[in-house]
């Protein structure tokens, strides 16, 4: 199973760094019981990213800012 990444283009001769998108079911139960679902790709650092917004550390607000080329 491949990673999914969005990849911006610029106007600078150097690649941007790529954003990794992760699939969740919701926020209740983000991961399903079928193991080739993309939601078990990089479960670890979804798992974490989904815990640092349940405890209040970071927003989805914040992931809008980043998609909208602003700083978090």
């Amino acid at each position: 199973m491949e990673a999914c990444v969005l990849r911006y283009q610029s106007d600078t001769a150097h690649p941007q760094d790529i954003v990794p998108i992760y699939f969740v079911h919701s926020m209740e139960r983000p991961f399903c019981q079928v193991p080739s679902c993309w939601c078990h790709t990089d479960q670890g650092k979804a798992a974490a990213l989904l815990g640092d917004v349940q405890s209040g550390a970071m927003i989805l607000h914040n992931g809008a800012d980043f998609t909208d080329e602003r700083t978090v």
